[in-house]
């Protein structure tokens, strides 16, 4: 396990994978409960409603709506414009990237591991190799 600097607390801890320390993980956790339990009730509420009406600091929505683990609405907010694709900046509703943009890139590694995968084309004889005498030691 790799050493890493949580993003909240900024504590040093031992990752399986995760960007959030333990104690943080948890915490996050449990103010989603609180998130998903308020929006059941008021459909619709806006980032600043929903952190007052919860305790849930707007750093930990934010974190939650990047995550895709909640969902800008088109009630709430204006529908976009909360959160922007890192890649064409368009506004998006959940997580990081659009879907277009989530597409080229799954496109663009999936090039990426056929190019990989695809056979090495060796030369048909022994004179196509490039300095084929290149380190052998005459007698």
């Amino acid at each position: 396990m790799e050493v890493k600097q949580c993003e909240f607390c900024r504590m040093l801890y031992q990752s399986p994978g995760n960007r959030l320390c333990n104690d943080c993980l948890i915490k996050v956790d449990e103010d989603f409960i609180k998130i998903r339990e308020y929006l059941y009730e008021h459909d619709g509420a806006g980032i600043e409603e929903v952190s007052e009406a919860t305790g849930v600091t707007r750093k930990i929505i934010m974190f939650l709506l990047k995550e895709e683990r909640l969902l800008v609405s088109s009630d709430s907010m204006g529908g976009g414009g909360i959160l922007i694709c890192e890649a064409c900046k368009k506004p998006i509703n959940t997580g990081r990237i659009c879907e277009s943009c989530k597409k080229e890139v799954i496109s663009a590694l999936q090039d990426s591991i056929r190019d990989v995968k695809s056979p090495i084309q060796r030369p048909e004889s022994a004179d196509e190799y490039p300095n084929k005498n290149k380190g052998v030691a005459k007698l």
